[in-house]
């Protein structure tokens, strides 16, 4: 009996085996993470293996991510004692890592030395560091044996490393005919340095007297103090010298140093590559409203200014100085005006990234019925290019300085505290 029928397969002779995907190599996966437009994507990247977390961390990579991606709002520095933080609130997209920042504890300032009573108080933040004085080391008045200069640091609150300035030495102001009984107000600032690795960095100081205006600079390079550029009121144009207080909060754009000079319309502007000093006229009536610098693009310098109804801020007024605008050089150009959200009291706190931020602040009214109903001081930031305007936070206070900065293990020179912050 025949066998029954079998099919049989044909044989398949050997191919080529399948081709294997395309190795990624770190100059591939560079680009790929240069283009992770999340902070916090990349952090969860780095975690996934050794090889990605190496790339990362390479201080070349992240000088290069930094550049693509600025560095994020998280909060607010100021309020009681100077030194309280306040996150941003959701929905704005940083509110979870700034919650956690906060809850990280980093501005306690405990690891700095005892500087006695009051302690340290904010001076001003920049590049995610801290200008800190000793409140009890600043003596000022006009009398002989009535003045010392405070004590400062600078820290950098996520590393918990600090630097302790030295005192300015008594004959530096000497060498520009300066008498220390003759100087009715000083300031301490931290330059901005455009370069969130950069490890080093400046504090300017400028001091003021009844006919004089000096610049002083304090280098962490070198470690000292030296003198920068000094003038008279009179060769700035001001024949009567203002009255106190004479600077606003000092403001930076395309490394110049900008300062409103109350009661006038009038910016003091220092060149911080050439130490040159300059005035720059405002629009006028512009002698007692507040202002906010911005950079406008192009070299181009921006200005927004509160227009006030009585007592009340009804609106912001957006200008342009340039000279490309209209065919005319080097003159104020309006371009938009924004209407608040409330007819109230508003005051700008500092500007960054194509933003400026203002506080509502209570009125004479709502201090009034302060017992009856608690005020919140709230937070707006107003984009320079659409003027959207959008709450950022509540807040305790409105004496506070914008705190920007990145996840910590975006920074070299930062502690690794991503675990902390992740918790």
């Amino acid at each position: 009996m025949a066998s029954p029928a079998r099919s049989i397969l044909p044989r398949l002779e050997p191919t080529a085996s399948l081709r294997q995907p395309a190795t990624l190599t770190d100059d591939v996966l560079e680009e790929i993470f240069l283009r992770v437009a999340s902070h916090a994507d990349l952090a969860r990247a780095s975690a996934a293996c050794v090889s990605f977390r190496r790339l990362i961390a390479n201080r070349n990579f992240l000088r290069r991510f930094r550049s693509r991606h600025p560095p994020l709002l998280l909060g607010f520095l100021g309020g009681v004692g100077h030194e309280v933080f306040q996150p941003v609130e959701a929905p704005h997209p940083n509110a979870p890592v700034a919650r956690a920042l906060y809850r990280a504890g980093v501005f306690s300032f405990d690891y700095l030395p005892d500087c006695g009573e009051p302690g340290w108080s904010l001076s001003d933040v920049s590049d995610g560091r801290l200008l800190l004085e000793a409140e009890g080391s600043r003596v000022h008045g006009n009398g002989a044996n009535r003045f010392a200069w405070p004590d400062l640091a600078v820290c950098d609150p996520l590393s918990r490393q600090y630097l302790l300035l030295p005192r300015m030495p008594e004959d530096l102001l000497a060498s520009v005919q300066i008498k220390e009984r003759e100087i009715n107000h000083f300031d301490d600032s931290l330059v901005p340095s455009g370069d969130w690795e950069e490890t080093s960095f400046r504090v300017l100081r400028m001091v003021l007297s009844r006919t004089t205006l000096v610049v002083l600079v304090f280098s962490s390079t070198s470690g000292c103090w030296s003198v920068g550029p000094s003038t008279t009121w009179d060769v700035l144009s001001f024949h009567v010298p203002p009255r106190e207080p004479v600077l606003g909060r000092p403001q930076f754009a395309y490394g110049c140093c900008y300062r409103k000079l109350t009661y006038l319309s009038k910016l003091l502007k220092l060149d911080m590559n050439t130490m040159e000093l300059s005035t720059v006229d405002l629009p006028p009536n512009n002698e007692s409203h507040s202002i906010a610098i911005v950079e406008a693009g192009e070299g181009n310098l921006g200005m927004f200014n509160m227009i006030y109804n009585i007592n009340e801020v009804t609106s912001v007024d957006y200008h342009i100085f340039g000279q490309n605008l209209s065919g005319r050089a080097n003159e104020w150009h309006i371009k938009k005006t924004t209407t608040l959200p409330d007819c109230c009291l508003y005051q700008f706190i500092g500007s960054a990234q194509g933003y400026v931020f203002l506080v509502r602040i209570p009125t004479s009214l709502e201090l009034y019925n302060w017992s009856q109903s608690r005020f919140e001081y709230v937070c707006f930031s107003l984009e320079s290019k659409t003027s959207n305007i959008e709450r950022v936070s509540g807040m305790g206070s409105s004496v506070c300085y914008l705190y920007f900065g990145f996840p910590s293990f975006l920074s070299p020179r930062r502690i690794q505290l991503y675990d902390t912050l992740q918790g």
